[in-house]
């Protein structure tokens, strides 16, 4: 199975966002010289917890700072913006980078609806959102076409207007999803898949939704056969206990965004700290349990279902409180899907 990463720049606490991109380099390096798949950054926006607010900027960045790595966005939320500017973006990207880049693209908000406001250009109407959301098939179909300077007849600038520069190697979309309906476009495009499991971790509907894509895929100009990528936090280390350690920064994170409360990693010798009840504490066994934790050992047991799913890449999201950790993570789970 390939290995690739997520970094969303999740801030620790303490930590400034330019120490939080830093960071963010360190990683992208490192799995470039472990021989990671790809290295992706996300889009969220309006959050004092996580930096990563305009992933085409930092994928350039990245671009820049590594040598052999493919380097994308998970993703770009294609629905604030217009497919023309993206399509230009990321093929500038690519003749910079030739056969290195990749463009994920999604429609969840990135944030709350305030932000959402404002990137429609802070007047837009309050329903402006589930409009743009009903749009995303449209837009996947007009980014894709600007892409391949193949607009059709019927769009008002066909033979008038294509994207630029012109790119000798193409960046590679991607549709992200967590569930039928965007596993169903992936397949009728013909674009790789990547499965959020991070945000939806229910196996029988994981399974049903990377089946579904596998049987409906079409062979397109941008993909031969169908190509699974699973995203999900993962943690590792030299033992089980180091790699729960490590992982409790994250589960007290998600236990107070469960409350609405966004919070920075904390130390792990803080996390989850104070009296719970029984039902809070079943509550953080729960989130703990959709993450991949464990030793070298243990990870390569649990990785093999996911082959058996269909998975083809897994794409890992380690957010920990210790750069060390991270770092150490990274190396034990290459090691781990070597075999």
């Amino acid at each position: 199975m390939e290995i690739s990463m997520l970094d969303q720049t999740q801030l620790a606490e303490g930590q400034t966002a330019e120490e939080g991109f830093a960071g963010t380099v360190e990683a992208a390096r490192l799995a470039d010289r472990l021989g990671y798949r790809r290295f992706w950054v996300s889009e969220h926006h309006g959050s004092d917890t996580i930096a990563g607010s305009s992933p085409e900027i930092l994928a350039a960045h990245l671009l820049a700072k590594t040598e052999t790595i493919r380097i994308g966005t998970g993703g770009v939320m294609l629905t604030h913006y217009a497919p023309y500017k993206v399509a230009e973006n990321f093929r500038v990207m690519s003749v910079l980078s030739p056969g290195r880049v990749d463009l994920g693209v999604g429609k969840a908000p990135g944030g709350t609806h305030l932000p959402t406001i404002a990137l429609q250009g802070g007047r837009a109407l309050a329903d402006a959102k589930p409009r743009q959301k009903e749009r995303f098939p449209e837009m996947v179909d007009e980014l894709m076409e600007y892409l391949e300077d193949e607009l059709p007849e019927n769009h008002p600038m066909s033979g008038y207007l294509q994207a630029s520069p012109a790119a000798v190697q193409k960046p590679l979309p991607w549709i992200l999803g967590t569930g039928p309906a965007s596993a169903l476009l992936a397949a009728e495009r013909g674009l790789p898949y990547a499965f959020a499991r991070f945000i939806n971790a229910e196996q029988e509907e994981m399974r049903e939704t990377i089946g579904l894509y596998r049987k409906k895929f079409r062979p397109s100009p941008f993909l031969e056969r169908p190509y699974v990528a699973l995203a999900s936090r993962v943690f590792a280390a030299g033992t089980d206990d180091e790699a729960e350690w490590i992982a409790r920064s994250a589960a007290h994170v998600q236990f107070g965004f469960h409350r609405g409360i966004q919070m920075r990693l904390p130390d792990p010798s803080e996390a989850l700290a104070g009296s719970m009840t029984e039902k809070e504490k079943q509550e953080v066994r729960d989130i703990l349990s959709t993450y991949l934790i464990g030793s070298k050992e243990t990870l390569r047991r649990k990785m093999d279902p996911l082959s058996a799913l269909g998975v083809d890449e897994l794409m890992a999201i380690t957010p920990v409180f210790s750069a060390e950790s991270k770092r150490h993570s990274m190396a034990v789970l290459k090691e781990a899907a070597n075999g």
